[in-house]
């Protein structure tokens, strides 16, 4: 889930050096960034950290997966995603001037808010159809037609029930630009301490408020912490090239994790659900994050997982709705009729699904909308790079 470039591009934009352009000049030069960033090389194990963030992602929303994978992957797989995020946005922030900062953040606008209300509307279209359908009538029956569209207007969560996956693009968005800012007065390792001592405090108190704020500001004392990490540990930290090397260190990390994460119990930022103990939300994450890294040699050479790791905000976009419209065919289809629930074996074949037709879609919406994944190019060639 990578601010500007993130969930579609490589980082490495060229430096905008000299004195800062403006109008026609500064659209120029942030062309020819987007352009190279496009051709510039990327680092496979980043696209297969994202890939395997993303399949954890798909798998949680999947019916049927156990209870305990929902424990231990829901404890670190969206810190990860703003690691990650922050990790490629390092160069960006640190050399963005005063002058550019409009234009980067309405990219940012572009790349994730474009595609938050494209594919909000086509959850919407879906739930506008079902939802006088079966169980669902008795849940979304009697609700107004109009209910979800405060969901698309504030951003919060629980408000976006026809799409749950969405909340990440407006905190992402929110995230980024303040980051984008805040960089300009305190280095990143200096932002990420700072942040850290306020979400620690926002964490412990805020949930018992029983109030949400707009565009994922409740959540931004800890996406920010997490954001800062990835740009600060980017800067001083170098990913493992062998696989074999990587994995000894994961595996040196994997039980204190597995602790962690299992006595710290269901964690989900997006409800504002940290576990039992806000040390051990922060510190499982982070290493559940640091295993996903030193793991990622093992597939930056696979192309499935460079695939999916260049294509997280489609997958995250789209996978919804296809776990919905199976579901929906499921249940029509007497699948689990006569009390029969899904399994494991369903979730993990319906996440599989949902990804393998994310190829077709994405060709599909290069060629016809590449608007709705944020990507904007003049030539299908330049789309098709992106």
């Amino acid at each position: 889930m990578d601010s500007s470039a993130q969930l579609s591009r490589a980082h490495g934009a060229p430096a905008l050096t000299g004195p800062a352009p403006t109008g026609p000049a500064l659209t120029g030069v942030l062309s020819a960034a987007s352009a190279a960033n496009a051709q510039s090389p990327r680092d496979g194990r980043i696209d297969a950290a994202r890939a395997m963030a993303i399949v954890l992602v798909v798998l949680g929303h999947a019916k049927g997966i156990p209870g305990w994978f929902t424990v231990l992957a829901y404890s670190f797989h969206v810190p990860l995603f703003f690691v990650l995020s922050g990790w490629l946005a390092r160069r960006r922030a640190a050399e963005a001037s005063p002058r550019a900062i409009p234009a980067i953040v309405a990219r940012q606008a572009r790349v994730l808010l474009v595609p938050y209300v494209v594919f909000f509307f086509v959850a919407y279209a879906y739930w506008l159809l079902t939802r006088n359908i079966g169980e669902k009538a008795l849940r979304w029956g009697q609700q107004p037609w109009w209910e979800p569209l405060t969901g698309l207007a504030t951003g919060i969560g629980p408000q976006l029930y026809v799409h749950p996956a969405l909340w990440f693009l407006p905190a992402l968005f929110v995230t980024a630009v303040a980051f984008l800012l805040l960089r300009r007065l305190l280095p990143a390792g200096a932002l990420a301490l700072l942040s850290l001592a306020i979400a620690s405090e926002w964490v412990a108190w805020f949930p018992a408020m029983d109030l949400r704020l707009p565009f994922a500001l409740d959540l931004l004392p800890v996406t920010l912490f997490f954001y800062a990490c990835g740009a600060a540990a980017a800067g001083v930290l170098t990913l493992p090239r062998s696989g074999w090397t990587g994995s000894a260190m994961a595996g040196a990390l994997l039980l204190p994790w597995l602790w962690l994460a299992w006595s710290n119990g269901r964690v989900d930022i997006n409800q504002l659900l940290f576990g039992a103990a806000v040390w051990k939300f922060f510190t499982a994450a982070l290493l559940g994050t640091a295993i996903v890294l030193l793991l990622s040699p093992l597939l930056q050479h696979s192309k499935t997982a460079q695939w999916i790791g260049r294509n997280t905000l489609l997958i995250l976009c789209a996978h919804i709705p296809i776990l919905f419209v199976t579901s929906g065919i499921a249940s029509v289809g007497g699948v689990f009729a006569e009390g029969r629930e899904p399994d494991a074996r369903w979730a993990i074949a319906v996440s599989a699904l949902a990804i393998a037709l994310c190829v077709p879609l994405r060709a599909v919406l290069v060629r016809y909308a590449p608007w709705a994944i944020g990507i904007a190019t003049s030539t299908p060639a330049m789309a098709r790079a992106q």
